[in-house]
């Protein structure tokens, strides 16, 4: 869709929500997840690339400290990772210092496709983010990362009082 097809601004984002920064926050990491599946294609997507990143990474995590580190639940974990195991990309070997959990590694073929997919999501976040200078991209990122560790300091703070 050309720029000058594009629907009016009120039919993207309804004028009632424009001041709730949960949706705007929402409507912006889903567009860009959308952008990154349609160029991933081939049945992968951007929860396959997430852990396949954090395993290449951090090799031998049990799964359920994968799932703490992407911030998805177990069972979706386990799904997605049954799906790039399906895919040899992936296996499951004894934890080395849990005998009830399994370590997570890429095979080589996991590996391979980190390195082929890399640059097209590296291209499509640098698309995404065209619209801002380059000060304010590195801003946003302060800005979201700032959020977040507030947000896990509540988190945590609030725990320990109860």
């Amino acid at each position: 869709m050309a720029t000058t097809d594009r629907p009016d601004f009120a039919q993207l984002i309804p004028p009632e929500y424009r001041g709730h920064l949960g949706f705007l926050l929402n409507k912006a990491q889903r567009a860009l997840v959308d952008e990154i599946d349609t160029a991933l294609g081939d049945g992968l997507a951007a929860r396959h690339f997430a852990i396949v990143g954090v395993l290449h990474a951090r090799p031998g995590l049990r799964q359920t400290d994968l799932a703490g580190l992407i911030g998805i639940d177990r069972t979706t974990t386990m799904k997605i990772v049954d799906e790039l195991e399906g895919r040899g990309m992936v296996r499951r070997a004894p934890h080395a210092e849990d005998r009830r959990a399994n370590a997570l590694e890429l095979t080589a073929e996991g590996r391979a496709w980190r390195e082929r997919v890399l640059p097209l999501l590296i291209e499509q976040e640098t698309r995404f983010l065209a619209p801002l200078s380059a000060g304010e991209r590195t801003l946003l990122q302060e800005l979201l990362l700032r959020l977040v560790a507030a947000s896990f300091d509540r988190k945590h703070t609030d725990h320990h009082h109860e």
